[in-house]
């Protein structure tokens, strides 16, 4: 199996973002912006993997699949849907059709990887390895866990891209949502609960302070006892203050020993 991938992906910084960190892995990457020019390049290079959104400005990403199951002479390329669309039936559609996998924003490099190396092993056994990027699968609950030099991709419509997790300062629960503050004054909402943070996030690095709230162990600037069994944080990437439960008071008093 040859080392080409087509990324067909209107949003230029998401395009761009991943076909960076493609190439940093070895992969030969043709990116677009539009459907028509890709689909052109996918039955002249005839890649091993196609990564395409759904909604694009001149057809449509399940238009690019059935071509390209009609058109590709040799073995039909491993076609992974990317989009923002999470309605049931879209997922339903794009997999009733054949597609061998689909991953909806925002979702983290690694996930992307490891749709990747999934669907690369089922066609190891007759056409060969494609490459032999390892990531990390957290078995308990079926979720890739994340490692601190990990990006996550943010479908932001500001600044979409992939964020390094040891730039994650702070997370606060906004009951469905949460809000990531990054080093650099960057602020994102997404639709996660703290739970899946915590279930995601490197253990070691991150500690759960309070019901609400998940910090990065890296940026406490400072721990105050502010009284007998009450502590709060200072964080020095933003410089708030952070209560700690009475749950994580043991854990922060013995960090504040080596502070």
């Amino acid at each position: 199996m040859n080392k080409k991938i087509v990324v067909i992906e209107d949003n230029r910084e998401i395009a761009q973002n991943i076909s960076v960190l493609l190439k940093d892995r070895g992969y030969d990457v043709y990116t677009y912006f539009a459907g028509t020019e890709g689909l052109k390049t996918i039955i002249e290079q005839e890649p091993a993997i196609i990564l395409c959104d759904i909604m694009l400005p001149d057809i449509s990403g399940y238009k690019i699949f059935n071509e390209t199951k009609k058109l590709v002479k040799q073995e039909p390329p491993i076609f992974i849907f990317i989009t923002a669309k999470t309605q049931r039936e879209d997922l339903r559609k794009g997999m009733e059709l054949g597609a061998d996998d689909y991953l909806t924003k925002p979702f983290t490099f690694n996930e992307l990887l490891n749709s990747i190396n999934v669907q690369v092993k089922k066609r190891e056994k007759i056409t060969g390895i494609i490459g032999n990027n390892k990531i990390v699968v957290d078995k308990k609950n079926g979720e890739e866990a994340l490692s601190y030099d990990d990006h996550i991709f943010i479908d932001d419509k500001k600044s979409p891209g992939f964020y390094l997790v040891s730039d994650i300062v702070s997370i606060k629960s906004m009951k469905d949502y949460t809000r990531l503050s990054l080093s650099g004054e960057r602020k994102f909402v997404l639709r996660k609960p703290l739970s899946y943070w915590e279930r995601k996030l490197p253990p070691g690095k991150f500690l759960r302070i309070h019901r609400q709230t998940i910090v990065n162990l890296s940026y406490i600037e400072k721990v105050e006892n502010i009284s007998s069994n009450r502590y709060r944080l200072i964080l020095r990437a933003n410089n708030e203050t952070y209560e700690v439960s009475q749950r994580s008071r043991k854990k922060i008093k013995t960090l504040a020993a080596h502070l």
